[in-house]
């Protein structure tokens, strides 16, 4: 729009995408310094050009555009600083005020400078210019109204995908969220009720038989530097549940299991605990724990072995009348490091815990 004869800035107002507008070598005069409000509605607008304008050489022009148009970002191809517009807000006032009583003192009406024309469709309720075919698509005319339709339909779109993002990043983040998915105690399990296998804190485990086969191990991955009272396990006859920080391991044992004879050690070194269940009958072949579906296995290297040098002891407590044992760790005060003596000419040798 450079090199034209215009006088006044107007029709621009609905033109939502506009970035650029280069009104370079016009004839804005200093009446037509007040239809540059006109482009206020522009978000977009971020570089101006008026050089060459009648209206470039009166005193007060870059702070009167600054000032009137806050989302500029360059006007005549120079930068404007957060200090120049803070500055040219705060004189804004002064300069409408000034800038109306000069065209007052030239004969000019400076309301009636300050009118400007708007061809666009600017009615907030627009009729549905379209219809629906037989596949139920939405069939426009080409037509201003049918342009305002489907932005407004693109910025409800775009409005409601940005609640949803919110939502769900608040629900990553929400603490009172993640405190009521923490469990305080086991689940209860019915009599029949199926057991599902749950691993809802990811924990990596393997279970297999002990080397003579006389038991089902559980060994768990849950770190060295987390507290002993932040366990909690429970061995039945055929699951297992372990409860650690709140979430829960719950699996299906690939045999029946001795409750009272089960144990429950702690590697002082990596942290894993060992949960060692004796199998109720012996006769049977070698169980097959593979349904279990452990998440990876663990290496050898950091399995506690059978006979480990250190162990932190969890207690045990009977369950009275049930034929079942609870284990569990002590809350009250922490189990104290225990060393252990191994023999090494026996093989078979299970030191006294």
């Amino acid at each position: 729009m450079a090199v034209n004869n215009l006088t006044k800035i107007q029709n621009l107002q609905r033109c939502e995408s506009l970035q650029k507008l280069d009104l370079t070598v016009n004839f804005l005069d200093k009446a037509g310094l007040l239809s540059v409000q006109s482009l206020q509605h522009n978000d977009h607008l971020a570089d101006l050009y008026l050089l060459g304008n009648p209206c470039a050489e009166w005193h007060g022009y870059r702070p009167f555009i600054v000032g009137t148009l806050p989302q500029l970002r360059k006007l005549d191809g120079q930068q404007i600083p957060p200090s120049e517009g803070i500055a040219a807000r705060q004189m804004l006032p002064g300069l409408l005020q000034q800038l109306r009583q000069e065209l007052l003192a030239e004969g000019i009406d400076p309301d009636k400078a300050a009118q400007v024309e708007d061809d666009s469709v600017t009615s907030d309720d627009i009729a549905e210019t379209g219809y629906r075919d037989e596949s139920g698509e939405m069939r426009r005319p080409w037509c201003p109204a049918t342009r305002i339709l489907e932005h407004r339909e693109s910025q409800a779109q775009e409005a409601e995908a940005e609640s949803r993002r919110k939502a769900q990043q608040q629900s990553y983040c929400n603490p009172d969220d993640i405190k009521t998915q923490l469990r305080e105690d086991f689940p209860a399990i019915q009599e029949g009720e199926d057991i599902r296998q749950k691993n809802e804190g990811k924990w990596e485990f393997t279970l297999q038989d002990s080397a003579n086969g006389a038991a089902v191990e559980l060994d768990v991955e849950i770190g060295r530097y987390m507290d002993t009272s932040l366990v909690k396990a429970d061995v039945q006859p055929l699951f297992v549940q372990l409860l650690i920080k709140g979430r829960l391991l719950q699996l299906r044992l690939p045999c029946e299991v001795r409750p009272d004879s089960s144990k429950a050690e702690r590697s002082a070194a990596t942290g894993h605990l060992l949960l060692t269940m004796p199998k109720e009958d012996l006769s049977g072949a070698a169980s097959n724990p593979a349904y279990t579906r452990p998440s990876a296995s663990l290496p050898a290297h950091d399995r506690p072995s059978a006979l480990p040098t250190k162990i932190q002891p969890i207690s045990r407590m009977s369950k009275a009348g049930s034929g079942n044992t609870r284990v569990a760790q002590k809350t009250s005060q922490k189990a104290a490091t225990m060393c252990v003596d191994v023999d090494d000419d026996n093989e078979d040798f299970l030191p006294e815990l």
